[in-house]
C-alpha cells in the first residue's frame, strides 16, 4: 500500500508543496510551514474526509491524540453512565420496599392509605422498569460504541504494524546504501547521494568531488532492466573546496537526467579507469 500524501495549502487556496507524513514533519520543524497552516491527505481515508483542508493536529498520524487515549476516556465515561442508572434503579426499588414495609397509622385510614401506596408502587414499578429499560439502552450503547472503538483501535495498530515494517525495510536501505558509500570511498574518491526531486517524483543523484584534484567522470545510465541506455554524459568535477565541487542532475549543467525508480548510473572515473554503478536507496522494492 502507497504512504498517503500529504498536500499544503497555499495562499492563493491551491496547494502549495506536498509529500509524506515524515516529510511533513521536518518541513514543521524545520519551520517551512507552520502548524497553523492547512494541509490536507491523499490516499488513505481514517479518521477525516480527504478533501477537507484542516490543521496539522487534525492529523494523528503526524500531530493528535492517540485512538487507545480516546477508547480509555470513552470506556470511563460509559462507566459512569451505567453506574449512575443502575444507582437510581436501585434507589427506585428501595423506597418500593420501605413503602411496603411502613405500617399504617390508624384503621380508618388504612384502606386508602394501602390503595395510595399501591398507586405509589405501581408508579414506582413503572419509573424503575423505565429506569431498568434505560440502564440497558445505556449499557447496549456503550458495548456498541466500545466495539466500534476496538475496531478503530485495531486498524490504528494494523497501520502503525504497517508503518514499524516501513522503518524496517528503510533502515535496512540504509545500512545497505552505507555499504555502497564505503565501497565508492575506496574505489573512487567521490561521495554520490540521492535525493528526491523537487518538481517530480523522480530521483537526483548529487556527486561530489572529495579529492584534490580535478576528477573527470563519464555518467552512463542504466534502465530498470540493468541494460545500460544511450544515454551518456561527461563532468569535471573541480577540487574539493572550489566552485563546481558538487553536481546534480536533473537540472541542466551537468546530468541532464531525473532517475525514475529501478534505474541506475555508472561512473567511470577517465583517467583511472575505475568504474562504479550506483542504485539509489529508494529504488529497493519492498
Amino acid at each position: 500500500m502507497e504512504p498517503p500524501v500529504y498536500l499544503i495549502k497555499s495562499r492563493s487556496g491551491g496547494t502549495l508543496i506536498q509529500g509524506t507524513s515524515e516529510q511533513v514533519a521536518a518541513w514543521v520543524r524545520d519551520q517551512r510551514f507552520s502548524s497553523d497552516d492547512e494541509l490536507k491527505r491523499q490516499g488513505w481515508v481514517l479518521y477525516e474526509n480527504d478533501q477537507a483542508w484542516s490543521v496539522i493536529e487534525a492529523f494523528p498520524e503526524i500531530s493528535g491524540p492517540s485512538a487507545h487515549a480516546r477508547l480509555k476516556a470513552d470506556k470511563r465515561r460509559n462507566l459512569w453512565i451505567l453506574t449512575a442508572a443502575g444507582f437510581f434503579a436501585l434507589v427506585g426499588l428501595i423506597l418500593i420496599s420501605v413503602n411496603f414495609l411502613l405500617p399504617a397509622y390508624d384503621a380508618s385510614r388504612q384502606i386508602a392509605d394501602s390503595a395510595e401506596l399501591a398507586r405509589q408502587a405501581d408508579v414506582r414499578s413503572r419509573q424503575a422498569v423505565a429506569d431498568k429499560h434505560s440502564a440497558e439502552s445505556v449499557a447496549k450503547a456503550a458495548v456498541e460504541e466500545a466495539e466500534t472503538q476496538k475496531k478503530h483501535a485495531l486498524a490504528s495498530f494494523n497501520t502503525l504494524e504497517e508503518q514499524r515494517r516501513k522503518v524496517v525495510q528503510l533502515q535496512g536501505a540504509i545500512n545497505g546504501l552505507e555499504s555502497q558509500l564505503e565501497l565508492i570511498k575506496k574505489t573512487m574518491p567521490v561521495v554520490i547521494r540521492w535525493r528526491e526531486s523537487l518538481i517530480n517524483k523522480n530521483q537526483v543523484v548529487v556527486i561530489t568531488n572529495r579529492s584534490d584534484r580535478p576528477l573527470k567522470l563519464l555518467a552512463s545510465i542504466y534502465d530498470v532492466t540493468g541494460a545500460q541506455t544511450k544515454k551518456q554524459y561527461g563532468l569535471t568535477l573541480e577540487p574539493v573546496g572550489l566552485n563546481g565541487s558538487t553536481k546534480e542532475s536533473g537540472i541542466g549543467e551537468s546530468i541532464a537526467h531525473y532517475f525514475r525508480k529501478g534505474e541506475a548510473v555508472e561512473f567511470t572515473d577517465v583517467d583511472s579507469g575505475k568504474t562504479y554503478r550506483f542504485n539509489p536507496v529508494t529504488s529497493i522494492s519492498p
